[in-house]
């Protein structure tokens, strides 16, 4: 091995040369070679508050905030990325990473040997980068490989330092297609964030309505062909967030909490963590098919974003707008909330740190820009655009019920005309449905989850509601097509329950709670119609119960104004009840951590129903990942090409 100035520094990559395609299936990398290392990164309070009070993102805390514990390792330790049991689609791209912990990274060597069904597999393409992000690792990336073949394959590294060796290899199953007798050419995918079963339920209850325990009708999605049951946990933790949830359904390979498009690594920038393909990335470029991400969250929410992006934190939302400008993976309608992060930041509604118009930068890509439900009927008024951007809040748009039941000046300020769900699906289709190749639309109702999180029963069930009637919306577009599979799904569940009925005709706060024969049938009327309860707030309601959740006072009934449950102190750090929301009930004895002024996401499988092409697959119990593969499927399509 030939070194320079008695420092490793090549590449050696002569062994098992592929034919023709620059490929090799084993590499040793010696050192960091010419590449400079980098720099390694560097009591109980009471409840009663001590200082200024303030609103706390309920995301804030989901970043692991107890260090994993790492010690001198006798032997390097050693990281392959993809994980162990990794599932690919042949021809999928995907980066190869292996991170060796506890060497001398000048002079440490990396052997990488790849094997297939067929021996060794050249997959080994270009130059691999060499990075040191601690004082004692050595990391190797390989950017944009793919397996070419069905079949299994082992991935192995031996790890030399000074007189050490140390050894570690993962296993990754590559399949191919397996497509129905005749595939689908469209997808609508719905995902309702936090729609776990108690969310569905309450939704049926207050939409459809029900006495002597039959319901008088059913939900949209209570009706598709199949049925199963998700399981929801990620790659780092049992408790996962809509990051990489949604990311395990968008590209077929489990991540990390507040990650997309990518597996967690020792790298300190978020944004070049080793990728996967996303199915954005996937269906453009193997199909030519069009794309569309719609949403009531901010449009580079983890959601929406993990559609077409890759990052470790969810909240690099200027890297994930530059990624939505390119073109292998921007969507041809994107429409949510969202617009304070296209704004230069001159502009008094801008959360950009640099002055550039990306509202003007899509519309010189073709784009028509709309920013109001008014804009947006007119916008797609007889030949729909190319490319449609709507951006109709600077933040996440207005939950249902303060946006079109209950609307308030003082809660919409300039945003009173925003658009339903159900419009921007209907929107959505008429821009995608001329596509030869076909469409993937993603739909999200992004606010069951944001109004679970601060309990707000009511809040989140109109948003289940509106997801369901977008759902209408899709299987009345798809009537008499046989070419259009669609899935609704959630991310994760959440801690709502409905535990019975709060009556409070005769008594208030915890003594109104029915249970059991107590649990009288709720009051909810729909005089109109609409599909939404004409008031909220009847006398009998839903009691909703938590499963987890921070100190906070509760009378049981619906708030006419949103108010948070609890807040930080600011100089303890610590949650307290809001004295604001429900002054005078009952204080609920939280059970969280001290810090969290939310309630949390839950471990428990969530449902995916499913009807078109394709569908049967959504059936039995599936691993979040195995969503992906079932629309891929349904489409047949062939990543190789």
């Amino acid at each position: 091995m030939s070194k320079k100035d008695g420092r490793g520094g090549l590449s050696r990559r002569a062994l098992l040369q592929a034919a023709g395609g620059g490929g090799v299936a084993a590499a040793a990398i010696v050192g960091l070679g010419a590449q400079p290392a980098a720099a390694q990164a560097g009591p109980a309070a009471a409840r009663t508050p001590v200082g200024p009070l303030k609103a706390a993102d309920p995301h804030a805390l989901t970043e692991r905030r107890r260090p994993r514990r790492r010690r001198k390792p006798d032997a390097a330790e050693i990281t392959i990325l993809p994980i162990d049991r990794a599932k690919f689609l042949a021809g999928a791209k995907f980066d190869l990473r292996v991170e060796a912990v506890g060497v001398d990274p000048e002079t440490a060597r990396i052997d990488i040997r790849v094997k297939g069904p067929k021996g060794p597999a050249e997959i080994l393409v270009g130059e691999p980068e060499r990075t040191s992000s601690a004082d004692d690792s050595l990391e190797v990336t390989y950017r944009g490989l793919h397996y070419p073949d069905a079949g299994d394959y082992t991935v192995q590294a031996t790890v030399r330092s000074g007189n050490r060796q140390s050894k570690d290899e993962v296993g990754h199953e590559v399949v191919l297609a397996e497509a129905p007798a005749k595939p689908a050419k469209n997808v609508i995918f719905f995902l309702g964030d936090g729609m776990g079963q108690p969310a569905v339920t309450a939704a049926r209850i207050l939409s459809k309505g029900l006495t002597e325990g039959k319901y008088h009708g059913l939900l949209e999605m209570d009706r598709m062909e199949y049925r199963g049951l998700v399981t929801t946990s990620g790659m780092d933790a049992l408790a996962t967030d809509s990051a990489n949830s949604m990311s395990a359904y968008m590209c077929g390979h489990k991540s990390s909490v507040n990650a997309m498009g990518v597996y967690e690594a020792s790298e300190e920038d978020p944004n070049k963590h080793p990728r996967v393909e996303t199915m954005a990335e996937l269906l453009k470029r193997a199909r030519n098919m069009k794309i569309g991400v719609v949403t009531t969250a901010e449009v580079q929410d983890a959601t929406p974003a993990a559609v077409f992006a890759h990052t470790r934190r969810r909240s690099e939302y200027q890297e994930i707008m530059d990624q939505s400008l390119r073109e292998e993976q921007q969507p041809t309608v994107y429409m949510g909330g969202g617009l304070a992060s296209f704004l230069p930041s001159s502009h008094e509604d801008s959360s950009r740190d640099d002055d550039r118009d990306l509202v003007k930068e899509f519309t010189e890509q073709g784009f028509t820009h709309v920013s109001t439900s008014s804009e947006l009927t007119r916008a797609v008024r007889g030949k729909a655009p190319e490319k449609l951007l709507g951006t109709f809040h600077t933040g996440n748009m207005n939950v249902y019920l303060d946006r079109k039941h209950d609307k308030k000046p003082e809660v919409l300020g300039k945003w009173d005309d925003q658009p339903t769900l159900m419009e921007m699906t209907e929107a959505a289709l008429k821009v995608l449905e001329d596509s030869d190749d076909g469409f993937f639309l993603m739909v999200e109702g992004a606010s069951i989850d944001k109004m679970e999180h601060p309990l707000d029963g009511p809040r989140a069930v109109y948003d289940a509601i509106e997801l369901d009637q977008a759902v209408g919306v899709a299987k009345k577009w798809a009537e008499g097509r046989d070419d259009t599979l669609i899935v609704v799904t959630a991310d994760h569940n959440h801690s709502m329950s409905i535990v019975g009925t709060h009556d409070r005709r005769d008594a208030e706060g915890r003594d109104a709670n029915g249970v059991y024969g107590d649990a009288t049938y709720p009051t909810y009327s729909d005089e109109d119609g609409d599909g939404f309860p004409d008031d909220p707030n009847p006398d009998v309601q839903l009691f909703f119960g938590w499963s987890n959740h921070p100190d906070h006072t509760d009378d049981f009934q619906h708030n006419h104004v949103f108010a948070e449950p609890a807040l930080t102190d600011e100089d303890s750090g610590k949650a307290v009840d809001n004295p604001e929301r429900d002054p005078g009930a009952e204080l609920q004895i939280g059970n969280l951590p001290g810090a969290e002024t939310n309630c949390v996401h839950t471990v428990e499988d969530v449902s995916v129903c499913a009807s078109g092409p394709g569908s049967a697959r959504f059936n039995g119990v599936l691993d979040n990942t195995e969503i992906f593969f079932a629309v891929i499927d349904a489409l047949g399509v062939d990543a190789r090409s």
